[in-house]
């Protein structure tokens, strides 16, 4: 008896027993009892769940490695994919960035790019963005492209459809910039540049002459060639930079174009460009607002020409009209999104853009607005917007598909 006893001690003293816990003593006697039994035991022995294949691929999409590290490198050769310009389609060329040159202080980047519908675009730039304790920044860059087929449909807000024509339009910019940023949201800029604009024109069906004449598309049978100058402040609170969901950017610059061939096209520009955004439900949802003004005032006796006045219509301002549909000296446009996130890597948004073009300033009113409204999806990171896919709908010229890469606003 004493011998059994001691036995007893011992297993009990080294944790062979069972525990005298009367969860595990003794069998539950009601139902509730039996589930509260069953969450304890679950309880003792939980793991994180594991993401499958199609979770991990959009979490490392929405943590920029796969996007970034691919498409945006800081350094060496990468695949420039995207759009050389709205109406240009997808393109495609070598890009090459190599940082920390001349003792660190500048990074050099290039690329050269072309698209199925024959434009192409080649850049460089030679960046120093960390001058002045990182207070300064300056940009030395040159540029050459070519747009073979550029839509036009005459000036002002009631050019025709059908008067639709093409041409060619090119240009040479040669320039620097220089920006001061007091603030991280305040920057100061300044622009100088060199533009060789051409264009080439034909009187064959479709082309530009067989319907538009000199007083109708100002400066068709000139070259001038310019000298830009450009001043800006912008200033910059959104959150996060690349896909915003709070704050906002609100920008003013003035321009100025002078003709280096004489007077006959000088003019000066002023543009006003604010964007809002409107956290909702923890930044899960975002009410973003967009309104952009432009003004062109030409010397006196001079012209605009048709290629440079500000446009609207295509992906990127009224969505739901053809590439470059509107265009004259002065230009409103407003634009609205609710955005709400789908699931990783993938936003929703409703849409509705409105806008209108004029020769006079006086006539840039909410009046006679051309406008659109649609729906659309978004593919990207909290660092930049990659792909966007959206249908607009309800513009008097029908229903348009967008396919862009990159952010709207």
């Amino acid at each position: 008896m004493t011998r059994s006893l001691t036995t007893l001690v011992l297993l009990g003293t080294l944790g062979l027993l069972p525990a005298r816990n009367p969860a595990f003593a003794q069998e539950p006697e009601t139902r509730a009892a039996a589930l509260q039994q069953q969450r304890e035991e679950k309880s003792q022995h939980l793991q994180p769940p594991e993401p499958s294949r199609g979770e991990r691929v959009l979490l490392d999409l929405e943590s920029g490695r796969f996007l970034e590290r691919i498409l945006n490198p800081a350094e060496g050769l990468y695949p420039r994919i995207g759009n050389i310009t709205s109406g240009s389609g997808f393109s495609l060329g070598p890009g090459y960035r190599h940082a920390g040159i001349f003792g660190g202080h500048a990074n050099f980047s290039t690329f050269v790019a072309a698209s199925f519908k024959k434009y192409w675009m080649i850049d460089a730039r030679l960046q120093m963005p960390q001058l002045a304790g990182g207070r300064a920044a300056i940009d030395l860059h040159a540029q050459r492209y070519d747009f073979p087929e550029e839509h036009f449909f005459g000036l002002g807000p009631d050019s025709r459809r059908e008067d639709e024509v093409t041409y060619g339009l090119g240009n040479t910019v040669v320039g620097a910039t220089g920006a001061y940023r007091p603030t991280r949201w305040l920057n100061i800029g300044a622009t100088i540049e060199q533009l060789r604009p051409r264009i080439a024109v034909t009187a064959e069906p479709g082309a530009l002459l067989s319907v538009f004449d000199e007083p109708r598309a100002p400066g068709v049978f000139d070259r001038p060639q310019y000298f830009k100058y450009e001043a800006t402040v912008d200033v910059n609170n959104r959150e996060p930079r690349g896909n915003p969901r709070r704050g906002g950017r609100y920008a003013l610059a003035y321009q100025r174009f002078e003709d280096g061939g004489g007077d006959r096209f000088s003019f000066s520009r002023l543009e006003a460009d604010a964007q809002h955004y409107i956290p909702l439900l923890r930044d899960r949802r975002v009410l973003a607002l967009h309104a952009f003004a432009s003004t062109s005032d030409a010397d006196a006796g001079a012209e605009i020409p048709f290629y440079l006045q500000k446009t609207l219509g295509g992906p990127d301002d009224l969505r739901g009209f053809r590439h470059l549909r509107f265009r004259d000296r002065n230009v409103l446009l407003l634009q609205a999104e609710y955005r709400w996130e789908i699931f990783t890597a993938v936003d929703g948004a409703i849409f509705y853009d409105a806008g209108k073009v004029a020769s006079r300033v006086e006539d840039l009113n909410l009046r006679d607005l051309e406008s659109d409204y649609g729906i659309g999806f978004r593919f990207g990171t909290v660092n930049g917007i990659f792909l966007r896919v959206e249908g607009a709908f309800g513009s008097s010229a029908g229903k348009h598909f967008v396919l862009r890469f990159g952010n709207v606003f």
